[in-house]
């Protein structure tokens, strides 16, 4: 990043960079296609940087579970049925029957804004996505009564904002600029796990469980820039930039949970989960880059059909507390992630290759390498708070709230954005005895700056700021084997 920073600098006094961000420019087009095309393959560096993108890593972003959506997640005490899996393994052996659960976000509308020297560009997108489906075998399959096992696969990670295309013209129509780009990042896990309650499942006050997971990160993204720029009727220059990259990483993991009924109204748990131990990842890089002024030419490109990606996960620790009464229920809590020490996120081995013809029409090959893409968290301490009041026997009315601090160390050199984010959420479940569901809202804000990553003609630095908002449409059903 310090030679991405070097080369923007140098790259903002050229004169051609002068003109092209008049006052006239779109100042968020200009913004981004100034921080793709001023990289430093374009001012003769040896080594080829992935540029930065807006990509959001927070750990918890997305609702999932029945009941658990729509608390904001404040249910690792209480969890007693198969989306135990999830979010506590000791919860399964409360379960009596074998059960299946899944929740879905029907509808998730996604709202980004970037702001940057004077201007601001905003887009929305809609998508749906399952964000879990579980079960536990119980009574009826199994003969214990102390033993539950259960089977889930969870998307805890999912960010597909809208793609953004800008397009601006300055000096009266003699230059053109052109910006877009699109992500899709996301993580799903698969996992197995199994619960024991030593003095059984209906009558025991104390749970244990374990669970066995893969993470498989997935990260997609594509970047295009154009600058062309025409001096006169027979003056020209055009610089252009393209970027894509897809990869997965497959990652194991461990957790472990319990839960204990301190009194009749108050239940404890607590929740851990290993690092990743990565089994496996690749990814394809494509970047190519060309400058043209009609005079002289200098064109690179460089392709890693395997290059290695690896996607880190944290040592967790949660720790909640519930109380229920005739008022309802109620719970908090506290869900730490560990900080992870810098490592590659794209590495590759390959070399590009650099064609430069002179204004003689000399021609020189060169080979240019890549520079390995690091990434590292920062340690975060979320916190959630959720509860229901029940309005009939089988109705009943939900709500939470939780923070999502960002775990990007660095907001202004890393591949990640940097947004903290907070959210609220509000529902209603229905519980049959067989059949059972809930139907809520959810919705998170928070906003990011990044700092100095561009830099204007008269060499002075450029903040940018990022907007989020997102509305989640929740819905999830669960059915019971053994009617309750």
């Amino acid at each position: 990043m310090r030679t991405i920073r070097h080369a923007i600098r140098n790259t903002a006094v050229n004169r051609r960079s002068q003109r092209s961000i008049r006052r006239g420019t779109s100042g968020a087009a200009l913004l981004l296609a100034t921080a793709l095309l001023a990289s430093p393959d374009t001012v003769g560096a040896q080594a080829v940087s992935i540029p930065p993108n807006l990509i959001l890593p927070n750990y918890d972003r997305v609702p999932i579970g029945q009941q658990e959506g729509i608390e904001a997640g404040a249910f690792l005490a209480r969890s007693g049925d198969a989306g135990s899996n999830w979010f506590n393994p000791a919860g399964l052996a409360k379960s009596k029957g074998s059960a299946v659960n899944a929740s879905a976000t029907a509808y998730e509308w996604t709202s980004t804004e970037l702001e940057g020297l004077g201007e601001s560009s905003g887009h929305s997108r809609i998508n749906s996505m399952g964000t879990l489906f579980s079960a536990v075998l119980g009574q009826g399959p199994l003969s214990s009564d102390r033993w539950r096992f259960g089977f889930s696969v969870a998307s805890p990670i999912t960010w597909k904002p809208s793609s953004i295309e800008l397009a601006a013209t300055d000096q009266n129509g003699h230059e053109q600029i052109a910006y877009a780009t699109n992500v899709d990042f996301g993580v799903m896990i698969p996992a197995i796990a199994a619960a024991f309650a030593p003095g059984g499942v209906a009558s025991g006050t104390f749970r244990v469980g374990a669970g066995l997971g893969m993470s498989i990160t997935s990260l997609t993204q594509s970047q295009d820039a154009s600058d062309r720029v025409t001096d006169s009727v027979t003056t020209a220059s055009v610089r252009l930039r393209s970027f894509t990259a897809a990869g997965s990483t497959w990652d194991m993991r461990l957790t472990g949970g319990v839960q204990w009924d301190a009194t009749p109204a108050i239940t404890l748990g607590a929740r851990a989960a290993t690092p990743g131990l990565r089994v496996l990842g690749s990814s394809r890089l494509n970047l190519q880059n060309l400058y043209a002024d009609g005079r002289s030419s200098n064109d690179l490109v460089i392709r890693d059909p395997e290059a290695k990606f690896d996607y880190q996960f944290p040592t967790e620790v949660a720790l909640g507390a519930s109380a229920r009464g005739h008022a309802g229920e109620f719970e908090v809590d506290v869900h730490y992630y560990g900080s992870i020490a810098a490592y590659d996120l794209y590495s590759s081995t390959s070399s590009g290759t650099r064609t430069v013809v002179d204004s003689t029409g000399a021609v020189t090959v060169s080979s240019v390498g890549f520079a390995t893409t690091t990434n590292s968290a920062r340690s975060v301490v979320n916190v959630a708070i959720g509860g229901s009041h029940p309005l009939t026997e089988h109705l009943r009315v939900h709500a939470g709230f939780s923070s999502d601090r960002s775990p990007v160390p660095d907001g202004e050199t890393s591949l990640f954005r940097q947004v903290n984010l907070t959210r609220i959420t509000s529902g209603m479940s229905l519980t049959g005895s067989s059949l059972s569901g809930s139907l809520g809202f959810g919705y998170s804000y928070g906003t990011g700056i990044r700092h100095g990553t561009v830099l204007t003609s008269g060499g002075e630095p450029v903040d940018t700021r990022l907007k989020v908002h997102t509305a989640n449409l929740l819905f999830a059903l669960s059915y019971s084997f053994q009617p309750k």
